[in-house]
This record gives structure tokens, C-alpha cells and sequence, in this order.
């Protein structure tokens, strides 16, 4: 029988330590690379939520800004925004989307900029950081209920996953259109004889109020 050699045997520790080693290398980068993940606001989870959230509470600060927005410090708010209808030209006042009805576009050029609250609070907080938004206007119908399928938009960019916020305005039959010149025009006229998009939700005596509309923002 061949007797093992001390050489041999010196050799055989070495490769099991050199194999020993090498695993040891391996399991050290995997560890690392596991460590060196980074999560970032649109990687899901907690960073995720957290930044929808504080961005669902920006949008809902700029409604409320909007709403209870003083006009004697020189921007309009919400209720007249909603009411800022041209009956002659059957759009909203110098609506700035030429090749959709209706719309504003999201730019501190157009009049929603200009003119109210709401519209330099989101150019200011969302457009200049890249965000889109839209701004719609959904009323209630003869039901009560909120109708989302013949909703109008005062501002459209599309389509997205996004964080939605909303306030509600209440139009009364004594209300008036609020754009320049048509101020004395009552909204249910409006409506009936013109192209007014929010329609009355019950009968001219039935109620004082006309309609409920709530204007939802949605960024992303």
C-alpha cells in the first residue's frame, strides 16, 4: 500500500482551504450586493406610498387654498372658477386648448393661471416639478349621485395612474355665470338656452340649490 506523504497532505489542506476561502469571497459579494439595493420613490412599497401621500395632501391644500381663496387679494376662487363660463362663445372664458373644447392648458400663460387661485397654486406646485395634472368637474344628477361618466374637464393631459383629491362646490339657483360680460346670465339659463356643461339636478321651484360639483384634481 502507497503511504500518504506529508507533501500530499500540506497540499490537500491547502485546496480546501483555498475552496473555503473562495465560498467565503462569494457569499461576501452576494451579501453586499443585497445591501447595496436602493429604494427609491417610485420602487413600490413604504417610499412609495409615503410620496403619493404627501402628494395627495399637497393637492388637497391647493383645493382648499383655492376655495376659500379672499378675490379682494386678486385671484378668484373655486366657485367662480366653476361658474367662469362665456355664453357666447359657448366655452369656458378664453379657454386656451384650441383643439379641445373647453379646455385650459397647464401654463401660467393661460387665464386659469392668471385668474384664479387654483390654477397658479398647481402651475406653481406641480408643472414647474415636472407633474401633470387634471382638473374635472363632476355633478351630481337627478339621483344625487356623482356623474363620472359625463363629467367635464377644465384641464385634461391624459390618462394615468395618479393621487386623486377633491372639493365640493355648491351652485345655487341664484347664481350667475362669473365670466367678463355675462355676469347678469343665471347658469340655469345658461344651461338650457347654451352649451353650460353643469346641468340642474332637480326643477327650477324644487330646490334653492341648482347643482353640487365636485372639482377633482389628479396629478401624477
Amino acid at each position: 500500500m502507497r503511504e500518504t506523504t506529508q507533501s500530499e497532505t500540506e497540499r490537500g489542506q491547502a485546496y480546501t482551504l483555498e475552496g473555503f476561502v473562495s465560498a467565503m469571497i462569494v457569499l461576501m459579494a452576494v451579501l453586499f450586493a443585497l445591501q447595496s439595493v436602493v429604494i427609491t420613490p417610485t420602487t413600490g412599497g413604504l417610499a412609495d406610498r409615503t410620496t403619493k401621500a404627501q402628494l395627495e395632501q399637497e393637492t388637497q391644500d391647493a383645493l382648499v387654498i383655492s376655495a376659500t381663496a379672499n378675490e379682494s387679494e386678486g385671484k378668484r376662487d373655486l366657485t367662480t372658477l366653476v361658474r367662469y363660463w362665456n355664453d357666447s362663445t359657448d366655452e369656458f372664458h378664453n379657454a386656451s386648448e384650441s383643439d379641445v373644447e373647453f379646455y385650459y392648458d397647464a401654463s401660467n400663460g393661460t387665464e386659469l393661471y392668471q385668474e384664479f387661485v387654483l390654477g397658479e397654486v398647481l402651475t406653481d406646485r406641480f408643472t414647474d416639478r415636472g407633474l401633470s395634472y387634471n382638473v374635472e368637474l363632476v355633478y351630481q344628477d337627478e339621483r344625487g349621485e356623482f356623474d363620472t361618466e359625463n363629467s367635464t374637464h377644465l384641464v385634461y393631459q391624459g390618462e394615468s395612474e395618479a393621487v386623486i383629491s377633491s372639493y365640493t362646490v355648491t351652485l345655487l339657483e341664484s347664481d350667475n355665470l362669473t365670466a367678463p360680460n355675462n355676469e347678469d346670465i343665471p347658469i340655469r339659463e345658461a344651461h338650457e338656452d347654451g352649451r353650460y356643461p353643469i346641468p340642474p339636478a332637480t326643477g327650477e321651484d324644487e330646490s334653492e340649490i341648482y347643482n353640487v360639483v365636485e372639482v377633482r384634481v389628479a396629478v401624477w
